[in-house]
């Protein structure tokens, strides 16, 4: 069975009593996670942009910076 790209199979430090306080993830897992997490925090972000009137086109943005 193929595993989806959220599919997380963590492990749990516990201390003394039992109480799980830490997971640990494999690299490729977190890295996904940290990726998702970006990828939503940048289209909020837009989204915001768009809303606000302060969204710049690719174009409009690119001839910005090659003016630097």
């Amino acid at each position: 069975m193929k595993k989806d790209a959220m599919d997380i199979e963590p492990r749990y430090i516990v201390d003394s009593t039992g109480k799980k306080i830490e997971v640990v993830l494999d690299i490729s897992t977190f890295e996904k996670m940290v990726e998702k997490l970006e990828d939503s925090y940048f289209g909020e972000q837009a989204e915001r942009a768009l809303e606000e009137g302060e969204f710049i086109d690719f174009d409009e943005a690119n001839k910005k910076i090659l003016k630097k």
